[in-house]
Order: C-alpha cells, then structure tokens, then sequence
C-alpha cells in the first residue's frame, strides 16, 4: 500500500493538476517577474497540451516581444490571429513587434485592424509612431490628434503631436502642443527641450533660451540643449554666454558635430580678438599636428579678417590632414577674393574627400555662377539641397538666382523654402520682402518687415537697409508704430530714428522728420541716411542750401554711398538742373547696377533735356525690368508727355492699376 500510496501521490495527482490554464497563469506570473524564459517554458507547455488555444500563443508571443525576439513573436501572434481573428490586441502587438524591425508599412496595417475592432488612444498613438516613421507626419497628427480625443490627460500624446507638427514646420501648433503638455507634466525635460527647438525655429530665441535653460535645470546631461542654448545666445549676438555654453558642451561631449565651427565663430565674433586668438592657439601648442585645431584656428582668423592668417592656417590643416572641411573653409576664401577658379578646385577636392558634403556643393556653384556657369550651377545647387534639404543657404541661393532673372515667382518661392526652414533669418527674410516689393506684393513685404522688427537684431548696418526697403517701398504710414516700437525697445538705435523720420517725411511731416534726423545725427555723427535724409527734409521746407551742404556732408562721409545722390538728383531736378541729376544718376548706377527705377528717373531727367533716344532707351529699360512697378509706369508717362508722345496716357492708366495714386492726378491733368 505504501508503495501504490507514493505512485499515487507522484503520478495520477500530479499530471491531473497541470492544465493548460494553469501553465498560462505561471507563465503570466513569470512574464510579470520578467522572468521571460520561464514563461516562455510554460506558455509551451500550454500549446503542447491544447494546440489550438490562442491564448496560449498570444501570451508566448507578449513574453517572445518582450525579450525583443520580434521573429518568433510575429510568428505566435500569426498563429494567435489565425485560431482567434477577433482578437484586437494580437493585432496591435503584431503591429508593435513589426514596428520595431521598422517594418512601418505592416505595422500600420495591422494597428488599423486592431483599430477597426477595439480602437483605443494607445493604438493610434502608435499607429501614429509608425507613419511618423514613414515620413507621414501629416498622418501622425491625425492620429495623435484622436488619441487625444480618447484620453485627453496624457502629455506623452501632446508632445509627439508636438513633435509630428515641428517635422511639418507648424512650430507654433507644437508649441501649442508642447504647452499643454507642460501643462500637464511640468517636469518633463524632454518636452521643454523641444518646445525650445520649436521657438528657435520660428526666430524666438529669447523663448527658446529660456527654455533650454529650463530643461537642462531637469536635466543637466542634455548635451544638446546646452550646445543649442550657445546657437541661440549667438543668434541674439550675446556671444560671450554662447561661449560659455559651447566650452561646457566640450567638457561634456566634445566630438558633437560642429561644435568646434560653432565655438570658433562665436569667439570671433564676440570682440576680444585677444581670447579668440589664444584659446586655439594654446590647444595648437599642446598639439601642435592637430589638424582640426589649424582648421578651427583658421575660421577664428578668417573671422577676423586676418585674411593671410587664415589661409596659412587652411593650408597647415590640408598638409597635416586633408579633409573636406578644411578645403570647404579655404574655396569659400579664395570665392570672397575673386578667385572663383580656385574656389572651384578646393570646392572639388572638398566633394572628392566626402561626396556628401553639401556645403562643398553650394561653395562650388556660388563659384561656376561667377565663372557664369549657370548650368552646372543650378545642378550642383540641387544636388546640395537632395543630399541636405534642410540647408535653407542653397533655397536662398537659387531665389537670388531667379530674382537675377527678374522671375520673381520662382525667386519668393525658393526664399519662403529657406524661411520653413530658419524662421528666424532676418536676412532672407528682408530678402523676399524686397523681391515681394518688386512683384507688385505690398502686403507681403510689409509683413515681411513687421516680423523682422519682431525678431529682432544688434546690427546697425542691418537694420539701415531696411529702413532703406521700407521707405523705398512708400511704407509710411505703415512703418510709423513701426519704428515707434523698435525706438521703445532701443531709445539709442540711430537707424531706428531715421526711419521713423523718413516715415513722418512721406506723411507730409518734414519739421517732425528733422527732429528724428536731429536725433540720429547726436546718437551716429557718421550716419550718411541721416544726413542724407536731412537734406531731403529741408529740401522739402524749400531750403535747398541747407538740403545740398547736407547732402555734401553725407557724400564726404561715405562717396560710395547712392542715397545721398538719390536725394540730390531729386533736389537738381527740383532746381531743373537736368544735367546734374544725370551726372548724379549715373554716378547712382556706377555704385549699383541693380537699382532698377533709376533707369526710369534718368530717363525722365534725359526728356528734359531733349534726349529723346537715350530717354526712351532707359525708360524702356526700366519697363523691362519692372513690369509690376507703377512708379516706372508713372515716369515713363510723364516723360512721354516731356517728349508730346501720345501713348503717356496709356502708361498712367498702367501705373493706376497697379496702385499709383499719384497717376490718378496726372491722368486727370493730361488725358482728357
């Protein structure tokens, strides 16, 4: 008995009790433990003693997922689906498991079954993760935006909405995004961190620095936000924090790409030649065959306009160890001095070195349009863009080429393709403002110039050829509060005032304008716009030996500037000094060939003088070349009526539609 009592015990009672049931519970129990191969072991076990049950495999698929063996997972939830097709979640792990041997396609195939059976936020989440993956962010906003709509609380959804929308360029809907889910998980680093990205792309980089500096508060390690919070101080010109940043960015990840170019042009330009000088020339001494050290060096002379220096240094690097960069650094030299073949060879050597170099690329067809290889220009200039789409320079690049052959729409085009790109770039952005104004798009530039003030910049001399754009566009009215805002924000900016200046002249304020020149003129005493302008406005009040001992003042600070024989050709023309104005317009395109409308004013001066050929040769000229400007239009009317052409009235009609006002008098007067 004792012997049948222990067969008993060990064989019958024992075998009864291990069911299927049973082993699956083990084997959930060991998967919970993350013990995987013991529950991969009972799951087995399950499937030997019921084979058709789908549990079984669903459960060993979850454990096979979870140790990352995505083969045999999707092999188990194949068999999960075949014996239970009703099953939404076999579908959505499937969906996960094939996602992550980045098989996107199937797996948005099987996430969107699982959908169709039992949709939950979690499934278009990751639904969303896969299109992303794929390109379609467009997609994953659609599918963030119903797991929103399903669990409304959940940040994580927020964020990689927020992220799906900045890959789309929509970065003020991601720091919509990024808001609410700060909102809702305040210490989450990440998060902050791409709201920050967000607003530097679109030109808020006091924003953006704010909150860099409020994720690495969370998160001290993040290399990045440190190294972006340097670009963003260098952007606002703060260069000494941008150091800073850059120098604690080494001491923690010193081979992150680009660092070093970054660091050096901040030195350079943060007015101590001195620390500039010696941080690279010290680490030369340490190592003294280093050649990133002679290429970083170079940039920081090159910066500051040690022309010789640099190059010596450029050389010293390709000696020690040619690379594409140093040789990319050295053609952009030799293009600024005019030795466009050289450019090309060094912009060659740098493609041979690394073919992937789109720099190299757009250097090498800066140089074949000056060799006027426009061909092979545009070529290399769209292989720079499919290898780096996201170089907003090489957009720039070819919008300048289609504003140089008057093809305005290609030209804004290319320019907002390069300001999705780098929002906050206030020179591309004053560039289509003035390619808006050329087309006829007086609404559009002027939106161009408020979000330029909105940016804001340090550079005087910038901001002087804006004020140059606005008056030139006739935005008086429109500049004033504009002008009036960057004043409050900086009281001692003399551009800002001339500006405002010129705009209270164009509203019929000469006396108002003075005052502001006044003021321009304590705060710059060299400011040719403000001596120039000046003398317009006394020129206006019928002072015209004020206006020219003005005029004469701004020509002696600066010959080469054309404002001061802008507004002296007007004042001769005032005093039917016909020649003079001539002689001035002449000198005007001497200095720049592009000044298109002083064709059209040269023609009209030439009318007067009886000129009648080389008037017409300009005035047509200007027609040419400014189909879509009404004051071109509006000259060549009156020099017509000079000449007793007869056609001058169908010119002020052109010039009335595309907006003159000042043609609607003169049509009254001669056309009849």
């Amino acid at each position: 008995m004792g012997k049948l009592f222990v067969i008993f015990f060990l064989i019958p009672f024992c075998c009864a009790a291990q069911t299927a049931e049973t082993f699956m519970q083990s084997g959930n129990a060991k998967a919970g433990a993350k013990n995987y191969n013991a529950a991969i072991a009972d799951f087995t076990k399950a499937i030997q003693l019921e084979p058709k049950n789908g549990r079984a495999y669903f459960y060993r698929a979850n454990a096979y997922n979870d140790q990352k063996e995505y083969t045999m997972a999707v092999q188990d939830y194949d068999r999960a689906i075949e014996l239970d097709p009703k099953n939404p979640f076999a579908y959505f792990y499937r969906g996960n498991a094939n996602n992550a041997q980045q098989k996107y396609a199937d797996a948005i195939t099987d996430i969107t079954k699982a959908i169709a059976l039992a949709p939950n936020a979690d499934m278009y989440h990751y639904r969303a993760n896969a299109k992303a993956s794929l390109g379609d962010h467009a997609g994953a906003v659609e599918d963030f935006t119903k797991a929103i709509a399903l669990d409304p609380k959940d940040p994580s959804l927020y964020e990689y909405r927020g992220v799906a929308k900045s890959n789309l360029k929509d970065n003020d809907g991601a720091i919509e995004d990024y808001d609410k889910a700060a909102a809702l998980d305040p210490k989450n680093s990440d998060l902050i961190y791409y709201r920050a990205n967000a607003k530097g792309n679109t030109g808020n980089f006091k924003g953006a620095i704010a909150d860099y500096t409020a994720a690495l508060a969370l998160n001290p390690k993040n290399v990045e936000a440190l190294f972006y919070r340097g670009n963003a101080y260098g952007n606002l010109k703060n260069y000494s924090a941008a150091i800073a940043d850059y120098k604690k960015t080494i001491s923690l990840n010193p081979k992150l790409p680009n660092l070093y170019q970054y660091l050096a042009n901040a030195l350079s330009n943060n007015n101590n030649k001195k620390e500039a000088l010696e941080y690279f020339g010290q680490a030369i001494k340490q190592d003294p065959n280093n050649a990133e050290l002679y290429l970083y060096d170079g940039i920081v002379k090159y910066n500051l306009n040690d022309r010789e220096g640099a190059i010596a240094d450029f050389d010293k690097s390709i000696d020690l160890k040619p690379s594409a960069e140093a040789y990319q650094h050295r053609a952009d030299m030799k293009l600024d001095d005019k030795d466009y073949d050289g450019s090309k060879e060094d912009a060659d050597n740098a493609i041979k070195l690394d073919a992937k170099n789109s720099y190299a690329y757009i250097t090498r067809a800066r140089a074949k349009l000056e060799l006027k290889d426009t061909t092979t220009a545009l070529a290399d200039l769209n292989l720079g863009i499919k290898m780096n789409p996201n170089n907003d320079y090489s957009y720039v690049l070819l919008g300048n080429i289609a504003t140089d052959r008057k093809d305005y729409d290609t030209a804004l085009k290319n320019y907002t393709k390069a300001l999705d790109i780098q929002a906050g770039n206030i020179e591309t952005r004053l560039r289509r403002a003035n390619t808006r104004l050329k087309a006829g798009d007086r609404p559009g530039a002027l939106a161009d110039f408020k979000k330029i003030a909105d940016i804001g910049t340090d550079d005087d001399n910038f901001y002087a050829r804006m004020v140059h754009a606005m008056m030139k566009g006739g935005f008086y009215t429109e500049g004033l509060p504009i002008f009036n805002e960057l004043i409050t924000k900086n009281p001692k900016m003399a551009a800002f005032y001339v500006g405002r200046g010129a705009a209270k002249q164009g509203m019929g304020d000469p006396n108002g304008a003075i005052l502001d020149y006044n003021t321009a003129i304590k705060l710059d005493t060299a400011s040719v716009d403000a001596y120039s302008n000046r003398g317009s406005a006394k020129f206006d009040l019928k002072d015209n030996a004020g206006a020219l001992a003005d005029i004469a003042k701004a020509i002696k600070i600066h010959e080469g500037a054309e404002e001061p024989y802008i507004i002296r050709a007007k004042i001769r023309m005032a005093m039917k000094n016909y020649q003079g104005a001539v002689d001035d317009y002449n000198t005007i395109l001497f200095i720049d060939l592009d000044n298109n409308i002083v064709f059209a004013q040269r023609g009209l001066a030439r009318s007067f003088l009886g000129d009648t050929e080389r008037a017409n040769a300009d005035l047509n000229y200007a027609v040419k070349l400014e189909p879509k400007n009404d004051e071109v239009y509006n000259l060549r009317g009156q020099a017509k009526i000079n000449m007793k052409d007869a056609t001058a009235c169908a010119d002020f009609k052109q010039a009335i539609v595309l907006g003159s006002k000042a043609a609607v008098a003169l049509a009254q007067m001669y056309c009849k």
